[in-house]
């Protein structure tokens, strides 16, 4: 898969397991710092009965992971994205986009009809991105960082 600024890579999808968990918490603390889930939170996230996690591998390396859940209210089943990590040295490669895709056909197939994330409203390269993969703005949470940065709440209709 070629990338936006010349380079290419073979990237390979699979399911996240056990073993990730410490690449994967490396990556949350270099693309989240403060708000970076734990390793123990990690661990438990990808193994919720309700959860899908996908791991990156670009050329053999860690490159990336994503992390989304199913949910259920009065209005149906719906997904959401708990985390999109890339690593800054495989970004603009289309890593984060395939890792969505699969988690998007993920939650399609387990019967949602949405998925939601949040982002941090100064987040200047991400709300694109997910503009770009069909995400539109909802709302704004108010305060929803530690930090007191307001969240974008964006909606996919799946």
């Amino acid at each position: 898969m070629s990338g936006n600024d010349g380079h290419s890579a073979c990237i390979f999808i699979r399911a996240a397991k056990e073993d990730d968990v410490e690449k994967m918490y490396r990556l949350e603390q270099m693309c989240f710092d403060i708000e970076a889930f734990s390793t123990h939170q990690l661990q438990y996230l990808i193994n919720t009965k309700t959860a899908f996690s996908y791991v990156a591998e670009a050329e053999g390396d860690f490159a990336g992971f994503i992390i989304g859940l199913t949910n259920r209210n009065r209005f149906g089943k719906y997904g959401r994205v708990y985390t999109l990590d890339v690593d800054d040295r495989f970004r603009r490669m289309g890593i984060a986009t395939t890792l969505m895709d699969a988690l998007m056909e993920s939650l399609r197939r387990a019967g949602c009809t949405s998925c939601f994330l949040e982002v941090k409203m100064d987040n200047s390269k991400a709300i694109p991105l997910y503009e770009k993969m069909g995400f539109r703005r909802s709302r704004i949470v108010p305060n929803y960082y530690s930090s007191g940065v307001h969240a974008l709440k964006m909606k996919k209709p799946l």
